[in-house]
């Protein structure tokens, strides 16, 4: 079970940590004026380049540590609006402040996210991002209850910036959603329930430290942008993880997994076979993994109306091979 971290001295060293783990990725610091709801102040913010976002901090808050966000080159000495803030209590458990350090049992700490955006405009909040969100939601001892959290991503992994950046643009996503008018079309699928998958544990890294990196969220939102790259029309739910839309009808679904094990495999099928269930017209489904599996295991999804659709890990990024020939 993951718990949530209250100590005052491992939650301030872990958050030193956290600036730490992303220092690298930045390359560029740019005087701006920083703007929220409330109003705005100046602040040399560090730019990324590659991720492209920025990052606003501030730890003199008697009881928080604030980390706000942004996307975009910002324009220097110009008005710049935050997209999204993962701030962290600096002592015990505050549920009014979104962010929060969990630790597994191994030892391995996360950054979790309690799914609280502002924005300054009506639907913006708890509610609206969790039903959108696109990457994995974890479960941890919250004090003396269990509660659900978004992950962040994994602090000592070397694809934590990316995992920290895909977030932020998550919350762009979302936010976009309501300032665009485009709400989920399919909410009545989603009273069909199954279960909660915990599909992100996936390999060791057996050279380094063992981290166990969580891409379930990164390897979603990488096949989002690339469906909407070839003029696809995406969605997904709290029960699918993509889905290609047309005519209000889901024509696609998509299932991705982040190895191909056999428990991987069968958890994939179940999920394919009885979330396609309430759509009622034909839809394609596709298992979205690593690496290749074997003729024999694909003949057998073939046979039964699921084809696979493999992505390699090139430099921090999942690429999908033969995506557009899949989709014909």
């Amino acid at each position: 079970m993951i718990e949530i971290i209250t100590d005052t001295i491992e939650i301030g060293r872990l958050h030193k940590q956290f600036h730490k783990s992303l220092e690298n990725s930045f390359d560029q610091r740019i005087p701006i004026y920083v703007g929220f709801p409330a109003g705005n102040f100046h602040d040399f913010i560090q730019y990324s380049s590659d991720l492209n976002i920025w990052l606003s901090f501030n730890d003199s808050d008697y009881s928080r540590f604030w980390n706000g966000f942004g996307v975009d080159q910002p324009l220097a000495d110009r008005m710049n609006s935050l997209t999204g803030e993962i701030n962290f209590p600096k002592t015990g458990i505050d549920r009014r402040t979104a962010g929060a350090f969990g630790r597994e049992s191994d030892g391995n700490i996360l950054v979790l996210h309690r799914g609280k955006i502002g924005g300054g405009q009506p639907g913006v909040g708890k509610n609206l991002f969790v039903d959108n969100f696109r990457g994995e939601f974890v479960t941890a001892l919250d004090g003396k209850v269990e509660n659900r959290f978004c992950l962040v991503g994994e602090l000592h992994s070397n694809l934590f910036p990316r995992q920290v950046a895909d977030f932020i643009w998550e919350i762009r996503r979302i936010k976009d959603i309501v300032k665009n008018g485009k709400l989920n079309e399919f909410k009545e699928l989603e009273n069909f329930k199954f279960s909660d998958e915990h599909s992100g544990s996936t390999t060791s890294n057996r050279l380094g430290p063992t981290i166990i990196k969580r891409t379930h969220g990164l390897v979603v939102n990488a096949l989002a942008r690339e469906l909407e790259r070839l003029n696809f029309k995406v969605g997904n739910d709290k029960n699918r993880d993509l889905f290609i839309h047309r005519k209000s009808k889901i024509i696609t679904l998509f299932e991705v997994k982040t190895n191909s094990r056999t428990h991987a495999i069968y958890s994939a099928i179940g999920q394919l076979i009885l979330y396609s269930i309430p759509i009622t017209n034909d839809v394609k489904l596709r298992i979205v993994i690593p690496g290749k599996l074997t003729k024999m295991v694909e003949t057998r999804l073939y046979k039964i109306g699921i084809q696979p659709l493999y992505y390699d890990w090139v430099q921090g990024e999942p690429i999908f091979k033969g995506l557009e020939e899949s989709l014909k």
